[in-house]
């Protein structure tokens, strides 16, 4: 008998691409959602789907029944801590044997960030449950670059992480991982860290996006301050502008909380390379550039 695997965050980035990878290898997996036409969605494609709100617990138990593994992915929002540790408590107490989280590689109790504060709070909930559990610990995600579009349309990408460097990952990568580990179902307590095959700074990643758009692209730097306005004025909420400008003004620029490691973790779990950059931005064209 196979591991049933449930998923939170199903209908995001790394959520869902793991839902579809567990399900195209013919795992019994189940998509935890909160919308009761995100669960028609999940089953008219074959997927099993329960409603449960990460805030809730009773109902995140009771779609918990029955569950092997819980693959825990949660939103990067003000509630982020709250959400992981309830999905962990609820996991206990359906009798799930094993937890996954998708840490950051940035985790850090103290970080000026929200979401790596919270992720390391979830990383200690997972660490004291009892279960059995893997932590992933992914490096910065490829996927963020999309909302610089307007700007590497005008040939610039405005950052403002000077020389500090990040292992850019696909998040299609960390979704093959995830997956992997998964499917694997043993778990003794490994904190791998997920990184791309080489580490960037701001000009780095500028040259992998001319590489891989055929078009030229600047780093454009910018003072801090003057990143987290740039960002507000795209309607971003002060919350998520504030904490964006200290993972990258701040973390990413004076290499802190080990965001500059780099491993080839990726390979060695999911069997074949991370994706570079330059692929990434070529397949991403249409996303990146608009057309």
């Amino acid at each position: 008998m196979t591991d049933t695997i449930a998923v939170t965050g199903a209908t995001g980035d790394v959520g869902g691409k793991t839902v579809e990878m567990l399900h195209a290898a013919g795992a019994d997996v189940r998509a935890v959602v909160r919308r009761p036409d995100q669960v028609r969605a999940f089953r008219d494609r074959g997927i099993d789907a329960r409603l449960a709100d990460l805030g809730d617990g009773a109902a995140l138990t009771a779609a918990l029944d029955g569950v092997d593994q819980l693959f825990v992915v949660t939103a990067a929002t003000e509630r982020q801590a709250e959400h992981g540790i309830v999905a962990v408590h609820a996991a206990r107490a359906a009798g799930v044997r094993a937890v996954v989280h998708l840490s950051g590689g940035d985790a850090a109790e103290h970080s000026p960030m929200p979401w790596a504060a919270a992720v390391w709070r979830i990383d200690r909930a997972v660490r004291a449950s009892g279960l059995e559990w893997t932590i992933l610990h992914p490096s910065g995600f490829m996927t963020n670059l999309v909302s610089s579009g307007p700007a590497i349309r005008r040939g610039v990408f405005p950052q403002t992480m000077g020389d500090g460097v990040i292992g850019w990952i696909d998040t299609a990568d960390i979704a093959r991982v995830a997956s992997a580990v998964l499917r694997d179902g043993v778990h003794h307590g490994a904190e791998p860290v997920l990184t791309g095959p080489e580490l960037l700074d701001g000009r780095g990643v500028a040259r992998e996006l001319t590489t891989g758009l055929g078009r030229t692209v600047r780093y454009l730097h910018l003072p801090s301050r003057v990143f987290g306005g740039a960002l507000r004025l795209t309607g971003m909420s002060a919350w998520q502008a504030e904490g964006l400008r200290q993972q990258f003004g701040r973390v990413a620029r004076r290499g802190l909380d080990g965001v500059d490691q780099h491993t080839d973790e990726v390979e060695r779990i999911a069997g074949t390379p991370a994706t570079s950059l330059a692929d990434w931005a070529r397949a991403h064209r249409r996303e990146l550039l608009g057309r």
